[in-house]
């Protein structure tokens, strides 16, 4: 039996939804085997918040992942409201530096 590590792209993190668990965090961040994944949980060292749920559940926001790797949204969907358009100081729109 080979022991093959996954690749984790960028859009199969995303594909994870806003929260996975210590285990795939871990492997995800710095290729970690699920118990020294624990271990670093349990140690308060683990690189990326880890929340307490209930009893004995643990989980792992994406988000914190995501910044962590440097990946930035790359569909609408995950990029959030579209930005201002810029104002001068008396409210109106700011001209175009390129258009001039």
């Amino acid at each position: 039996m080979t022991d093959r590590q996954r690749v984790w792209t960028p859009d199969a993190i995303k594909a994870l939804g806003v929260r996975t668990t210590v285990p795939i965090a871990g492997e995800i961040i710095a290729g970690l085997c699920k118990d020294e994944s624990y271990r670093m949980a349990a140690r308060g060292e683990f690189p990326v918040p880890v929340i307490k749920v209930g009893k004995n559940k643990l989980v792992v926001p994406i988000a914190p992942i995501l910044r962590l790797l440097d990946i930035g949204p790359q569909d609408a969907n995950m990029a959030g409201p579209a930005p201002s358009p810029a104002l001068t100081p008396d409210g109106s729109p700011a001209e175009d530096a390129d258009a001039a």
